[in-house]
């Protein structure tokens, strides 16, 4: 489901294991891939040889990241983590309106789903969870994405839950903390 191809999005809240999961996934990955970290995530090290890592933080690093990336012919990645999506735009609310704040977020998930088409690569958006239990910028995600997965935290196990663009549950896994834990540390 997330190695097909096309945009999907990872949210949950805060402390959910979100970037673990994907450090998982990318450590399963035998093909090429590419991990985008955006704000505290830009600080991250993964040692994958196969892993391209890229440090944004800003919005304008982002967007140049993004175009940069629109502009080339071709690259091997099959999946592309966005890690931290929304974080580059809430500066924004400093000195625009919420209006082109919500457009610069809709960019961004718009040239998400363009890369995803033009390499044919699994792009996952990981954001965080808003206190209304929906992704943040929801409005601008849901737009393009294809699916999103929804992680929460028990005990000793995540709950991942698998929503259709309008978050209506599909299905769910539970994925033992120490699976998550083994790959990360």
């Amino acid at each position: 489901m997330v190695k097909q191809p096309g945009l999907k999005a990872l949210y949950g809240p805060p402390l959910s294991f979100k970037t673990s999961l994907v450090i998982t996934c990318l450590g399963a990955q035998k093909d090429k891939a590419a991990y985008i970290g955006l704000s505290k995530h830009a600080f991250l090290r993964y040692t994958g040889s196969s892993v391209d890592v890229f440090q944004v933080m800003s919005f304008r690093d982002a967007v140049n990241l993004l175009l940069d990336l629109m502009a080339e012919e071709q690259r091997e990645w099959k999946l592309i983590i966005y890690d931290g999506f929304g974080s580059e735009c809430m500066p924004l609310y400093c000195g625009l309106k919420e209006r082109s704040v919500m457009q610069a977020a809709l960019f961004i998930a718009s040239a998400l789903r363009l890369i995803a088409a033009k390499f044919l690569a699994s792009v996952l958006v990981v954001t965080t969870e808003t206190y209304k239990g929906r992704p943040l910028f929801y409005s601008a995600l849901s737009k393009h994405v294809e699916l999103f997965l929804r992680t929460d935290r028990g005990e000793d196990f995540i709950r991942a839950s698998v929503l259709t663009p309008q978050l209506l549950e599909k299905h769910a896994y539970v994925i033992p903390l120490d699976l998550i834990r083994k790959h990360v540390h």
